[in-house]
């Protein structure tokens, strides 16, 4: 499990295809201080196993439904990930509790300058419009944040300037894909609603909170 609370951000320096599996080596500095092969680490939102090390670098391997279901199928060497180890018992959840299991990838609709601000635009599929209510959690690209509206089929997020300097939104534009992880405990109200037949339009939002 992570908290979205992005520890660094690192750099992919190669990237390998061989049959179904990709072989992805990350260079990173903060993360190294507790690391070692067999750890789980969030890349971009994605949980994947730590392989192999060596400092700076480590490296992952990527099955071909993650790189599916996933930007990782598309990343490319040069480009920027955020990065976070798991957490452990005890650990403060500066975030909320995300299990590194991307729910879908989908593109960036706008992003525009809000003062210091930043208020980012995210496509949702229909199919999963019913996880996302007014301030609710999102995991972007591994990053907790906070759905602060939604308009038709977006949601609308607030970037405040220490998550635009600190993590790899400051790269991002309209158009680029991002992962997207609902929150787990939102998703799991809806679904036992949907399950008991309860309508997702009578579910009373304020239980969730």
């Amino acid at each position: 499990m992570f908290s979205g609370i992005i520890e660094e951000k690192g750099m992919i320096v190669g990237k390998k295809i061989s049959g179904q599996v990709a072989t992805i080596s990350i260079r990173g500095e903060k993360i190294f201080e507790d690391l070692s092969p067999g750890d789980s680490i969030s890349v971009d939102g994605v949980c994947l196993t730590v392989e192999k090390i060596h400092f700076p670098v480590f490296s992952v391997t990527v099955s071909s439904e993650t790189m599916r279901l996933t930007t990782l199928g598309s990343i490319l060497p040069g480009t920027q990930v955020n990065l976070e180890r798991a957490l452990k018992y005890g650990d403060r959840v500066g975030g909320h509790l995300l299990s590194g299991h991307i729910d879908f990838k989908t593109k960036i609709s706008g992003k525009t300058d809000a003062g210091k601000s930043t208020v980012l635009k995210i496509k949702i599929p229909p199919d999963y419009r019913k996880f996302f209510v007014p301030k609710c959690s999102v995991g972007i690209d591994g990053i907790s944040l906070t759905v602060a509206d939604i308009k038709g089929d977006e949601i609308l997020i607030w970037l405040i300037p220490y998550t635009i300097e600190n993590t790899t939104m400051s790269n991002k534009k309209t158009g680029d894909y991002v992962n997207v992880e609902i929150d787990i405990v939102v998703k799991s109200i809806i679904e036992r609603n949907v399950v008991s037949g309860e309508r997702h339009d009578k579910i009373n939002k304020e239980a969730i909170f």
